[in-house]
């Protein structure tokens, strides 16, 4: 066909095509079209704003995680976690680890002080020795008389051999342990 008789069709067939399927103001979600007693011209009814439900602050998640470094692990992993309420606990704790986990482990604790929900203090506690990490999705907290302990599932399936095994910290944050 000669390229002027195609010109006609294309036109053609874009008037059709514009004609069924609408102008652009029209093409809205079908479900959300205005019926036809409803007048056009009425805005929509606004939702009513919800009150956010109030929360005790013990309901807030825990801010978690892990720290590990290979070469760190040395003496025996701890029994009960060792609260973290400020900088120079921190740094305290920090001290007591392999030389390896002290840098990362004031770098994470720090940034994780910062966002402990109120009513919650930060704990930490050496809680794993091997080839890999352990997932911070499984810290788990509980209290034994006046002591929190922290555990940790070990990574599954561990068939890695290593030649310097790591030292995992947890880190999680939760209610204080009562005194007594």
């Amino acid at each position: 066909m000669h390229p002027k008789r195609l010109l006609p069709l294309a036109l053609a067939a874009t008037a059709l095509l514009a004609a069924a399927c609408g102008t652009p103001e029209e093409a809205t979600d079908p479900g959300s079209s205005p019926s036809a007693s409803a007048p056009a011209s009425s805005p929509p009814p606004k939702p009513k704003p919800q009150p956010e439900p109030s929360r005790p602050p013990s309901s807030e998640k825990p801010v978690r995680g892990i720290v590990s470094a290979g070469g760190a692990a040395e003496g025996s992993l701890e029994t009960t976690a060792t609260p973290l309420p400020d900088k120079a606990a921190i740094e305290a704790y920090a001290a007591t680890l392999g030389t390896s986990l002290q840098t990362p482990f004031t770098t994470k604790a720090t940034t994780l002080l910062a966002h402990v929900p109120a009513g919650q203090r930060l704990y930490a506690q050496t809680v794993y020795d091997g080839c890999e990490s352990p997932d911070p999705a499984t810290i788990t907290a509980r209290t034994t008389g006046s002591d929190v302990v922290l555990d940790v599932a070990a990574p599954k399936g561990t068939n890695i051999q290593c030649l310097v095994a790591e030292r995992s910290v947890a880190l999680l944050s939760t209610q204080e342990a009562p005194v007594g």
